[in-house]
């Protein structure tokens, strides 16, 4: 295989280790395809979220070919809990994003999998395997989907935009339905996409925005260096540090981004 000495890993090895990412995801798609609209049982995790077979395979799969290829990378992954985490390079993957999707046989859920240096993502891909489409970015070298380079939309008010939004139970477990709420008032049309889906949406521009309030360092990492290669802005609802740790997530051009951030701090004061 080809191994990457880490301490020389420069912007154009970041290209090859993209290219080494994608290679790695194949087999892990090919497996969650195998059981999708297919017979599987759906177990119930802690939480309350669904996981299959297919989450689980494709995952060891993955975690296995990063070991071989980077045996001295981190990986945190969704249902496998952390190898290395505080390493200077850490993988983070998750191979079916939108369970729930998944298990319905919608077209929606995606494969992702991001490379953090010292905590910042710096490579990420999102695929979304039933609809054949594969999004990447390298950090200085744009977003990239089949080819033709990642734009989010020049929208600037958040009046008559498209937005897409997580499931309402998220806003209402987060406490934040007054953002849904004033959302659906403002904007020119609300939509849930939800999951890596609705990001993937803003940053190739068909959507104006993507309103998150509950996802994982899983989900955000590929999202964040995505969008802002693609000339956007990765946000939390609160707050400056755009973490991919925090929980919520605003994804769009900087302007609307700021305007939805703008409800949630106007009626955080409210609350107050």
């Amino acid at each position: 295989g080809s191994f990457v000495n880490p301490k020389v890993i420069s912007v154009m090895n970041l290209l090859e280790i993209k290219d080494v990412a994608l290679s790695m995801m194949k087999p892990a798609k090919a497996e969650v395809l195998k059981w999708y609209r297919g017979e599987f049982s759906v177990d119930l995790k802690d939480d309350q979220s669904p996981v299959t077979i297919a989450d689980r395979n494709a995952e060891e799969i993955l975690r296995k070919k990063i070991s071989q290829h980077f045996p001295d990378h981190g990986i945190i992954g969704e249902e496998f809990g952390s190898h290395n985490p505080d390493a200077e390079w850490v993988w983070t993957i998750d191979p079916v994003d939108g369970t729930r999707s998944f298990v319905r046989g919608l077209p929606l859920f995606a494969s992702m999998i991001a490379l953090l240096h010292k905590r910042e993502p710096v490579l990420g891909i999102i695929e979304l395997p039933a609809l054949g489409e594969t999004a990447w970015a390298v950090k200085g070298k744009g977003a990239f989907a089949n080819g033709q380079p990642l734009r989010v939309s020049s929208q600037s008010r958040l009046k008559g935009a498209f937005v897409a939004v997580a499931d309402h139970y998220c806003f209402r477990s987060e406490k934040c339905t007054f953002l849904f709420n004033r959302l659906n008032q403002e904007a020119g049309i609300v939509r849930t996409y939800p999951d890596a889906f609705g990001h993937l949406m803003a940053i190739r521009g068909v959507v104006d925005v993507m309103v998150d309030p509950l996802a994982k360092i899983w989900d955000y990492a590929p999202c964040k260096i995505l969008v802002q290669e693609a000339g956007g802005r990765f946000a939390n609802f609160a707050g400056s540090r755009a973490s991919i740790e925090e929980g919520t997530a605003v994804v769009g051009n900087s302007k609307i981004v700021q305007q939805v951030r703008k409800i949630f701090r106007e009626n955080s004061k409210k609350a107050k």
